[in-house]
Parts: C-alpha cells; structure tokens; sequence
C-alpha cells in the first residue's frame, strides 16, 4: 500500500500549570505515514444501524498503537479523533476509524511537550 502522507498524532493534555484554570492542547506523540483506505458498505452500515458517524479510515504504518480518543492532525491541518484503532495483524500497521472535530485544539510547541514527557518518568 502506498502512502498518502504523514499524520501527526496527539493526546490532548491539560497543560496550566498546577492551581491555574484548565488549558486543553495537544501534545505531540509521534508523527506516522498514513494511506486513506475505502470504507466499505459493512462498515458503513453497521455504524448507522448503531446511530454512529465516522468521516475517514486510514491505515498508519510503523508506530505505536494509538489509543481511542488521541487525535491525528493530516498534513492539511484538518483534526480528527481517533474513534476505532484496530490493530491489523502480521503487519506493521493500525487502522484508525476517525471523526471529524467540530472546533480544532490547539497544539502545543515542542517546549511543552518536552516537559509533559520528562514529567511522566517522574
């Protein structure tokens, strides 16, 4: 399969400081190349017979296994929610069922990031 481009895929973390009103941003986990698949008819139908809606299906290659819920940036800025990771087996590769969100986050720069990671060994 080849790829359509590279993704970025975030958590989103509070990042006030302690005592400070909630600032919800992403914060970067990893960046990975991706290629849109089609969605097919079982797909579709079995969400819309459980009243859910997905926007896109991709395929990511050679990362983690993101978890529900973090989100993935595509390379034209558009943010989606991870809904469904699924994990595909003898390959290097996660499908992600994402939905798109109605008001993008911000992201976080890198310094932010750096210090959410360097706290979590703590």
């Amino acid at each position: 399969m080849i790829p359509t481009g590279l993704c970025t895929i975030y958590s989103l973390e509070n990042i006030a400081e302690a005592g400070k009103m909630p600032a919800e941003k992403l914060v970067k986990i990893c960046d990975a190349y991706y290629a849109e698949r089609t969605v097919g008819y079982n797909r579709i139908y079995a969400a819309m017979g459980a009243n859910h809606r997905f926007n896109m299906l991709v395929r990511v290659f050679n990362t983690d296994i993101p978890n529900e819920g973090m989100y993935v940036v595509l390379e034209d800025g558009k943010q989606y929610q991870i809904d469904i990771a699924q994990k595909i087996v003898g390959r290097d590769a996660i499908d992600l069922t994402l939905i798109r969100v109605e008001e993008y986050y911000e992201v976080a720069d890198e310094s932010v990031e750096n210090n959410i990671s360097s706290s979590d060994g703590d």
